[in-house]
């Protein structure tokens, strides 16, 4: 099975429990710092992919994919209250689990700013999730500074240059791999919704 998406794909690896994937997919999707971002990801439902090891996982992606991690929510995914995602570096098979709020930042520098996914374990907590560089109070703050440029942008509409928002470039990502956008700042409009899974 080869797996070739336009968007960091979210593969579903465990199929026991419908309603979680439903819960784990709304979750990845839903907007978080007030409705500033979301991750962009796609959705993958394919029962061929049950129980996939990470290394079968990396092989089945296509080599000219335009990003740098695969998503993927397994039996832990499924079982926990935060949903922790399970997130595999496509260059070198690192892995860390991510909470749902925290994937886009983590989409956006390993993505776009082109960083490893080895550079952010040191950010693991204790409860072994990622939670946003410097913990939940750094994504935070990342989020606050993000919300001060989009002001400051809303309030200098038509001028010539526009400030840079972090992850908004056109940078590319790893070696090999042209970059595509990690993350999405949220328009006005809501979230379109989710696209019920395909089952075979």
């Amino acid at each position: 099975m080869l797996i070739e998406t336009e968007l960091t794909p979210l593969l579903r690896t465990d199929f026991h429990d419908d309603a979680a994937w439903q819960a784990a997919r709304a979750a990845v999707a839903a907007p978080v710092g007030g409705g500033l971002v979301r991750a962009d990801t796609e959705a993958v439902d394919d029962r061929r992919l049950a129980g996939l090891t990470s290394e079968q996982i990396v092989a089945s992606i296509a080599p000219d994919a335009p990003y740098a991690v695969v998503v993927v929510a397994d039996r832990w995914t499924m079982a926990e209250a935060d949903m922790p995602l399970l997130v595999i570096a496509l260059r070198d098979g690192a892995e860390l689990r991510c909470v749902p709020e925290a994937l886009w930042a983590l989409l956006t520098d390993t993505g776009v700013r082109g960083m490893g996914l080895a550079e952010f374990l040191d950010d693991v907590g204790p409860d072994g999730l990622f939670r946003g560089t410097g913990g939940p109070r750094g994504l935070e703050r990342r989020l606050a500074v993000l919300a001060e440029l989009r002001g400051a942008a809303a309030a200098h509409q038509g001028a010539p240059h526009r400030p840079e928002i972090p992850g908004l470039s056109t940078a590319t990502t790893a070696p090999g791999r042209p970059a595509s956008p990690a993350f999405r700042a949220v328009p006005s409009a809501p979230a379109q919704p989710l696209r019920p899974p395909t089952t075979d």
